[in-house]
């Protein structure tokens, strides 16, 4: 019940399109293209399989293993960051209740500070974080318990294994429509006809460009969603005391600022201007200016 509330809460708006998008597209195609409705089952079971496996275990070591998330075995790593995840853990805790119970801390060596939340109960760091101070650290790990808190990475686990089904048939459709394409221009080149050659070269460039427009399309609901569960998770640290430290760390973490760019970047975005998260995190009382 509490990630199903948390689901069909207005910050997961644009999610909720992007799925509902693929999935009325599927739907309408099987519905439409065949007479016999009994392909409407094998979605259903596609779909309920892809939903079980993103939220089972599998689902979250597959997502850690794909953001590159390894076992911490250096000491000195384990020595500096536990003591740190386990202070903010605690006071998370106090204001998440069901929250899970503990969180599996993995690193990802790369030398840009950074970090990320995954699944039910996975953070990601990555070695460059070490290089911020611990207060800023803490800061970073208060960012990503109330992404955990919220279920926004679980939300995402559950919207993309659900996904996954339709993600394969768009895929295989668009290779069943080149090699469609192939075979008419094997013909056309048989025949020595220009006038087939281009209408074939045409329809292809058409039929990919359309299927690429169409996932832009809904990937830009789901980037919506995930800048609003950015604020989300940041009012979340500052509620458990680790705002300023947050807006410290976000004046040094790599992160996506193609915001700064101009509008349509902005839409490509998957976090909001690190600007526009310190200003809100300063609206909400942190005392931080850099300036």
């Amino acid at each position: 019940m509490d990630l199903i509330k948390k689901i069909f809460r207005i910050s997961n708006i644009g999610t909720i399109l992007f799925c509902c998008l693929n999935l009325g597209l599927i739907t309408y195609f099987f519905t439409n293209g065949f007479e016999d409705f009994s392909y409407i089952e094998w979605i259903i079971v596609g779909y309920v399989a892809g939903i079980v496996i993103s939220l089972s275990p599998i689902g979250e070591w597959i997502m850690v293993l794909m953001a590159g998330g390894r076992k911490m075995k250096r000491t000195d790593m384990k020595i500096r960051i536990v003591p740190l995840l386990e202070i903010v853990y605690n006071k998370a805790k106090k204001e998440a209740p069901k929250m899970v119970n503990s969180i599996k801390l993995k690193v990802i060596y790369d030398s840009s500070p950074n970090a990320y939340a995954i699944g039910r109960r996975t953070i990601c760091v990555t070695s460059g974080l070490f290089q911020l101070s611990d207060e800023e650290i803490m800061g970073v790990l208060a960012h990503e318990l109330g992404h955990l808190a919220n279920r926004h990475s679980e939300i995402q686990l559950l919207i993309g294994g659900s996904n996954l089904f339709i993600s394969v048939i768009l895929i295989g459709l668009k290779i069943i429509a080149w090699i469609i394409i192939a075979i008419c221009s094997l013909f056309a080149i048989n025949m020595r006809s220009t006038f087939g050659s281009i209408i074939v070269f045409i329809t292809g460039i058409m039929s990919a460009s359309l299927i690429w427009l169409w996932t832009k399309f809904c990937m830009l609901f789901m980037y919506m969603s995930m800048r609003i569960n950015e604020y989300v998770a940041d009012e979340f640290a500052y509620k458990i005391g680790y705002g300023n430290n947050l807006a410290k760390a976000l004046d040094k973490l790599n992160i996506d600022i193609a915001s700064e760019n101009g509008f349509l970047k902005a839409l490509n975005s998957t976090h909001p201007n690190s600007n526009d998260r310190i200003a809100r995190l300063q609206q909400l009382g942190v005392n931080y200016y850099a300036y």
